[in-house]
């Protein structure tokens, strides 16, 4: 149950982050959660909800819109992964030309996945060992398109697992 409440005010306060983080220029952004289910017959269905129990899938999508009179260039879409949940790999998706990355560290640095590290054994021999989805912190598009002024739109998207 503390996870269901938790979820019924993320998605408000993913808003509100993704707000204050565009809010010195003219691009609005926008957040919405869905939980991902599939019908009687397989088919995947999208709800929009505001709260998740563990082990479903919700999917997150980000849309930017530009208000302003000048075409915006070199944007960069940061958000953290959602707590109590997990990155599903290749969830992510969007509607322009993007690099995409993820961070392990809070959102200070970010690297292309898959995130590699270098472990010592107790033996001391060294092995690289792929840093799995459930460390990632937040994510991050660089994107190579422009948004157009005067109501130009990108959107962004990724899902996640409720633990």
């Amino acid at each position: 149950m503390k996870v269901k409440t938790l979820f019924k005010t993320l998605p408000l306060a993913c808003l509100l982050c993704a707000g204050m983080a565009i809010a010195k220029g003219p691009v609005e952004g926008t957040i919405q959660a869905y939980v991902v289910v599939q019908d009687e017959n397989g088919k995947e269905i999208i709800q929009e909800t505001s709260s998740a129990v563990p082990g479903q899938v919700m999917e997150y999508r980000l849309r930017f819109a530009n208000k302003g009179e000048s075409d915006v260039r070199g944007l960069k879409i940061v958000d953290p992964i959602p707590v109590q949940t997990i990155f599903i790999p290749d969830s992510n998706s969007t509607s322009v030309t993007s690099v995409f990355e993820v961070s392990i560290d809070g959102g200070k640095t970010f690297e292309s996945i898959p995130v590699k590290r270098i472990e010592t054994k107790a033996d001391g021999t060294q092995q690289e060992v792929v840093v799995p989805p459930e460390q990632y912190t937040h994510l991050r598009w660089n994107a190579a398109d422009t948004l157009n002024s005067n109501g130009g739109t990108q959107e962004y998207a990724y899902r996640v697992r409720v633990k």
